[in-house]
Order: C-alpha cells, then structure tokens, then sequence
C-alpha cells in the first residue's frame, strides 16, 4: 500500500512517522492534539524533517472515489496530504493466556515455538497477533497453518496413528 504513495505528501497518525521516511519526503506527523511520544523521539522527528501538527483533527475530506485530499482541523486549518497512515497500537485484551499460564515476552506477546507455534503450556498453541510483534495477515494464516498442522500432527501421535 505504501508504495502506490512514494513520493507523495504522507500523513501520519500514531507511531511510524520516521518509517514512512523511507517512501517520501514530505511526511506530516498528526498527534491529533495528544502527543505521545517523548523529547528524544521529537528530537529525532525534527531531524529527520518530519513537521508536527498537534491540532486536533476535524475531518478527513476526499474526492469521490474515496482519496483522501485533504486532512481539516478544528481550528480551521487545512492540510492538503494524499494519504494517512494509522498505527493506534496494539495490545492483547483477553487474559486467557495469562489464565493458562502461558509464558509472554518483554512486550506481552505469548512465546510460542516458532516450527510448531506451540506456547510455553503443552496443547495451547498461537497464532496471529498474539504472539508476535509482526501484525501482518499473511504472518497471521502462515501461523495458523503451522499450528493446524502441529495440532493434527499431536492427535495423530495421540491416537496412535503417527
């Protein structure tokens, strides 16, 4: 998605402003009147050119067919960008996991053995944005397979027929 963008006037809303140096040059970070990064992150972001605007956000406007054009804020500013890019974050809401017993990692993923997807509790497998810090849907079916595979793979054993 990002490369039909490249070299395009980028927005960006959340953490990946730096990142999406990468494809352009003229990249916004919008904080939406809420800056949640530290001094040194901003240090770093005005080094490397990246403007802040921290006006709180009125409306998205677009064309027709969807295309952003425009980004209008409550103070009635306007600022023409071609596209916006969001990363809000992630976090795991259900305890589950915890409740099983199963071990996580420095930013609460669930570990789990990366050929079998398997956690750290015998029989609770995971897969998709629980147990790592790759939020990709082709990551998360990839995972999926591994672990439908490892779990027929242990009925078979189970049953005898492996």
């Amino acid at each position: 998605m990002v490369f039909e963008y490249r070299d395009k006037p980028l927005a960006i809303y959340g953490k990946g402003a730096l990142m999406m140096k990468r494809s352009s040059g003229d990249v916004i970070l919008c904080t939406n009147g809420s800056p949640t990064f530290s001094p040194e992150m901003q240090s770093r972001l005005e080094q490397h050119g990246v403007a802040i605007r921290p006006e709180s956000i009125a409306r998205l406007e677009g064309d027709e067919e969807g295309h952003l054009q425009r980004i209008r804020f409550t103070d009635g500013q306007v600022l023409e960008r071609t596209a916006m890019f969001f990363t809000t974050g992630c976090s795991q809401r259900s305890d589950l996991s915890e409740r099983l017993g199963c071990k996580r990692d420095e930013k609460g993923g669930i570990i789990s053995d990366p050929l079998t997807e398997e956690s750290s509790v015998p029989g609770v497998y995971v897969a998709g944005d629980a147990s790592r810090d790759v939020l990709l849907l082709a990551v998360a079916i990839a995972e999926g397979a591994k672990a439908a595979v490892a779990i027929n793979r242990s009925l078979l054993k189970e049953d005898g027929l492996l």
